[in-house]
C-alpha cells in the first residue's frame, strides 16, 4: 500500500455531483476543504482547476507549477500532485469520469472519446480575451449542470467537449494532440491504456501484443509510428513514471517500491531504473525531496 498517496473518487464530492459520480463543478476553497495538505493524491478522474485569485505551488508528478490568475491546470488520471499555500486560492474545480467524456458519440474523431486527452498540457496561462472565452463555456457547462432540463446529461457532455477543445486550442501540445486521430494511433492509445492498466505485472511488448492480437514486431512499429519511441520503451517509461511518482510522494523504502511495481527483487528494479534515469532510486529520491 502507499503510505501517504490518497486516491480521490466521486464518493469524497457526492453532494456537488451533477452525475452520478461522473460529473462535478465545485467551488475551489470546498474541494481544498476536502483534502488534507499535508498528503499526495491521485485520482480516479479528470480534473480542471479554474483559477481567479491564487497563491502557492502545485506539484504534479514531478514538476511544480506555481499558481496564479488566469492558469488553468488539467489534471489527468494517475497523476500525483501536492498543493502547498494554497488556502487563499478562489476558482472552480472541474471533475469527469472517462465514460462521462464519452456518453456522446461523434465521428469527429479528435473529439469522440477521451484518447485525446492524454496528452494535454498540465497548465495553459491565458491572456484576458481567451480567459473571457472559454469562461463563457464554462458558464454555460455550469448552468447546465444545475438545470433539470431533457437531455441534461447529452448537452453537459458536448459543453465538456467544447470546453477542452478550447482548453487544448490554447494549449502547447495542440499539435501533439491533433496528430492522435487516425486508425493506428488509436491502436497506439489503446496500447497505452493497456500499459496503465498492467505495467506492475506485464513489462514485456509480447504481452501487449497478445491482447492486442498483433505480432510484437507490428506493435513495435506502429507504436514507434504513431508516437515516436517503441512499444517496449512506453512500457519501461511508465513504469519508471510510477517509481518516480512513488519516490517523490510516498514514504515507502526502495524494496517496498520493487515490489509494489511488480519486481521480484530490489536489484532488478535498481538496474532497470538506472537504465533509463542513470542514477539509483535511492540517489534519484534525495534529489527530488518533496517537504511533508
Amino acid at each position: 500500500m502507499n503510505h501517504n498517496i490518497h486516491t480521490l473518487s466521486f464518493s469524497h464530492f457526492k453532494d456537488y455531483t451533477a452525475a452520478k459520480n461522473e460529473f462535478a463543478i465545485i467551488d475551489y476553497p470546498a474541494f481544498i476543504g476536502r483534502l488534507d495538505l499535508d498528503l499526495h493524491y491521485k485520482n480516479k478522474f479528470y480534473a480542471v482547476l479554474l483559477l481567479k485569485d491564487a497563491a502557492g505551488s502545485i506539484m504534479i508528478d514531478d514538476r511544480k507549477y506555481e499558481l496564479q490568475p488566469g492558469k488553468f491546470f488539467f489534471i489527468n488520471y494517475h497523476q500525483v500532485y501536492f498543493l502547498t499555500d494554497c488556502h487563499s486560492v478562489s476558482g472552480k474545480v472541474l471533475l469527469f469520469s472517462k465514460s462521462f467524456y464519452n456518453h456522446v458519440y461523434t465521428g469527429n474523431k479528435m473529439i469522440k472519446s477521451d484518447t485525446a486527452l492524454q496528452n494535454v498540457s498540465p497548465f495553459i496561462l491565458l491572456t484576458d480575451e481567451n480567459t473571457a472565452d472559454i469562461e463563457i463555456t464554462f458558464n454555460e457547462l455550469h448552468k447546465e449542470s444545475v438545470a433539470s432540463q431533457a437531455f441534461r446529461k447529452e448537452v453537459i457532455c458536448l459543453l465538456l467537449k467544447v470546453f477542452m477543445l478550447k482548453y487544448i486550442r490554447n494549449s502547447s501540445n495542440k499539435n501533439l494532440v491533433s496528430r492522435s486521430v487516425d486508425h493506428k494511433k488509436e491502436l497506439a492509445y489503446r496500447f497505452q491504456d493497456l500499459v496503465n492498466q498492467h505495467y506492475k505485472e506485464l513489462k514485456s511488448t509480447a504481452d501487449y501484443a497478445e491482447k492486442l492480437s498483433l505480432t510484437p514486431n507490428y506493435l513495435n512499429a506502429l507504436v514507434k509510428g504513431s508516437i515516436g519511441i517503441p512499444a517496449g520503451q512506453v512500457i519501461k517509461n511508465r513504469v519508471i513514471l510510477e517509481a518516480e511518482r512513488l519516490l517523490i510522494h510516498s514514504t515507502l523504502t526502495v524494496i517496498q517500491i520493487s515490489y509494489e511495481l511488480g519486481f521480484s527483487d530490489n536489484s532488478h528494479f535498481g538496474k532497470y531504473f538506472r537504465s533509463v534515469k542513470g542514477m539509483s532510486p535511492n540517489s534519484y529520491r534525495l534529489l527530488n525531496t518533496v517537504n511533508q
